[in-house]
């Protein structure tokens, strides 16, 4: 890994101390930028302004801290994040994050988020969502949810939902709920729904089954 134009130096005032990350590109040492650009052997990782942080293209990358800072990862086969306020993933191969409090991954192979949120995920293949605020997960091969407040399903293949507040689901193939609260929604195939509270999913076929089912 090169590093060109990058202040990795020990930062000379409070505003760089706040905002310097913590980057591992392709499996080498741990390098702290608060400005500038890192080059990889396929992308770079640019501080584009005080806090806020880009990776492009890159085999691997890894971006800690920020002091609150928002990371923003394109292209990327694996990327993650973590200790970041917000996290945004497109086109990546594998997306994780944890701790974030905004998180956004959008048509990546596989995510996966834990301890975060407010979280927006969109036309991944594979989706673990562990502990958060609120969940929208839209057009995913599957989606595997828990602990979240409150979760919205849209045009997912598969998904499992347990140990969350409200559930809603709309034009989903396959839905597993097990205990969570009330659960709504519409024209899904199949709902299969243990431990919850009010199940009311128009347009589909209910079924209320033990834990042990699903």
């Amino acid at each position: 890994m090169a590093l060109v134009d990058a202040m990795a130096a020990e930062p000379t005032s409070t505003v760089a101390a706040h905002h310097l990350f913590l980057v591992v590109v392709d499996g080498g040492a741990e390098t702290p930028i608060h400005e500038g650009t890192l080059h990889g052997s396929t992308g770079t990782v640019t501080v584009t302004s005080p806090g806020s942080l880009s990776a492009d293209g890159l085999r691997s990358v890894l971006v800690r801290g920020g002091g609150g800072g928002a990371v923003r990862f394109t292209l990327c086969a694996d990327a993650a994040a973590e200790g970041v306020e917000s996290a945004s993933f497109d086109r990546c191969g594998a997306a994780r994050v944890d701790g974030a409090r905004e998180v956004s991954v959008s048509r990546c192979r596989a995510a996966e988020v834990e301890r975060a949120g407010r979280v927006s995920v969109e036309r991944c293949r594979e989706a673990r969502l562990r502990g958060g605020g609120a969940l929208r997960a839209a057009r995913c091969r599957r989606a595997d949810v828990e602990s979240f407040g409150g979760v919205c399903l849209a045009r997912c293949k598969a998904a499992r939902v347990d140990w969350c507040g409200s559930v809603e689901v709309e034009l989903c193939r396959a839905v597993d709920v097990a205990r969570c609260g009330a659960v709504a929604g519409d024209r899904c195939r199949v709902v299969n729904a243990a431990g919850c509270g009010a199940v009311e999913v128009a347009n589909a076929e209910i079924n209320i089954v033990e834990e042990e089912q699903l």
